[in-house]
């Protein structure tokens, strides 16, 4: 036994040393990948700020840029990660909030040990040779002109256009300003999406688009009020031509706030009516299900779906941090990811979210945030079995949450869209009723956010704060009903 014994240890301390040996090598290797793919990222964003801020028309050249997009937010998504994962777990362990199961930064903890080193290693090959493949590109690039000179700071720029929205603001430009085919009428694309996705934003931000513009001689918005009662068009809104003009027009049917199917003969008065009859002119509907549209025959399709979680991230994080650097940071850029995991997509929600989160760069104040979010998207899930934005995109009532302790009930029961031109618009935001800064009393409308990108409309929320129901005990009821 004493000539075994030795051998043993000598056996098992060669195996540790092997071990850990291997070990740090693996974090060697591991740091090295991070680096890289933090160069490569800086390299892919360059290339892209570079093509976002030119006019071009090459379709070939609109899809790769797409490409390399998409690859960069899923580059940024898995860097903040593992960057801000150490700073995760402090948190986590010194705050009451229960780390959530869907935490992006457990993910992959999880991972790391067996195949996390492969994923990120896969990541910097995927984007590296992305970027080699771009030499062509930049070359050609230099061939179309400016359009743009970007902001100081990115959170400006990503307030005023439509994030994420690149590939399908093309694809609907292509369609408007393709010749038309002789014989085939009047052409149809239908925007379809669920609600507050961007589809009427999306429209507008193209009619806006100066080579649509030029390319028809009207832009006519109509209602479901106008496309079933077409009589004269005098009170059509017209936001671009002239109306005694015999070029081409582009028609576009807002739909959104319907679900019940257009009657065909309205569809067929509208192919019929003189602001379809020019050649070239073109016809856009946006709705929330195909079943609006069935009746108007063979049309165009783009499905507009709400940002990926690695794309939603990017969005949400230049705007909670402004001007600040995230980097910076580290600590609140971990509990922002989590905050943006539970707006699941809402580009409303980010907007009130964030602004509240720009006021105070304190770690405390985010976590409160959060803690907050997730005990109200809890609640709903248990009374209702839905997440609580979607049941605000369905007009649904939702229980809302407040930083500010207080024994009333805040309450959402509706909310509605309006024009710019609209005066009734009110003061008072939802930032100010959620911080506690204003204590509203009774049904009030609260200001939820005014988008920058034209129209430039304003997002209401119908609210109440409301004393909650006194709860009588059984007993004490049954004894003072029988005296």
């Amino acid at each position: 036994m004493e000539t075994f014994l030795p051998a043993i240890l000598s056996d098992l301390l060669g195996r540790s040393i092997s071990f850990l040996v291997q070990r740090c090598r693996k974090q060697s290797s591991a740091r090295d990948d991070l680096e890289k793919l933090r160069l490569a990222l800086l390299r892919a964003h360059v290339t892209i700020e570079e093509a976002e801020a030119r006019l071009i028309t090459n379709q070939a050249m609109l899809r790769q840029l797409d490409v390399l997009r998409e690859a960069m937010y899923s580059g940024y998504y898995m860097l903040d990660t593992l960057t801000y994962r150490v700073h995760a777990e402090e948190t986590c362990s010194s705050s009451p909030i229960v780390p959530s199961r869907f935490n992006p930064a457990k993910r992959l903890r999880l991972i790391t040990v067996d195949d996390g080193a492969e994923e990120l290693r896969r990541v910097v090959d995927n984007l590296g040779s992305m970027i080699d493949d771009m030499r062509e590109f930049v070359v050609f690039l230099n061939g179309y002109p400016r359009i743009s000179c970007q902001p100081y700071s990115v959170h400006l720029l990503l307030d005023k256009l439509m994030f994420g929205r690149q590939k399908e603001v093309q694809l609907v430009i292509s369609f408007l300003r393709q010749p038309e085919v002789c014989g085939n009428g009047v052409s149809v694309l239908h925007i379809v999406g669920v609600a507050r996705v961007g589809k009427s934003t999306l429209v507008n931000h193209v009619c806006h688009n100066e080579r649509v513009r030029d390319h028809f001689s009207s832009i006519v918005f109509l209602s479901r009020d106008d496309l079933e009662d077409m009589g004269d068009h005098h009170d059509l809104m017209v936001s671009h031509g002239s109306r005694a003009s015999r070029g081409s027009s582009l028609v576009v049917v807002d739909l959104s706030e319907d679900q019940e199917p257009v009657d065909e003969g309205a569809w067929r008065r509208l192919r019929s009516s003189t602001i379809c009859r020019s050649r070239g002119s073109k016809i856009i509907v946006t709705s929330r299900s195909m079943e609006a549209v069935r009746s108007i025959g063979q049309a165009h399709t783009i499905e507009l779906k709400f940002l990926r979680e690695d794309a939603y991230w990017y969005f949400f994080k230049a705007l909670a941090f402004g001007s600040a650097d995230p980097e910076d940071h580290p600590k609140l850029a971990s509990i922002a990811m989590d905050i943006s995991a539970e707006q699941k997509g809402s580009f409303i929600g980010a907007s009130i979210a964030s602004s509240l989160m720009r006021s105070n760069l304190d770690a405390h104040f985010w976590s409160r945030i959060l803690k907050n979010m997730r005990e109200y998207t809890q609640k709903h899930r248990g009374l209702f079995g839905k997440h609580p934005h979607d049941l605000l995109r369905k007009n649904h009532h939702v229980y809302l949450w407040r930083l500010a302790e207080s024994s009333k009930i805040f309450m959402c029961y509706a909310s509605y869209t309006a024009c710019p031109s609209q005066k009734d618009i009110p003061r008072l935001t939802f930032q100010d009723v959620l911080s506690g800064s204003a204590t509203p009393h009774g049904r009030f409308e609260v200001l939820a956010c005014r988008s920058q990108i034209p129209p430039c409309h304003s997002y209401v929320m119908c609210c109440s704060l409301e004393t909650p129901p006194r709860v009588v005990d059984k007993k004490k009821r049954d004894r003072q009903l029988a005296t």
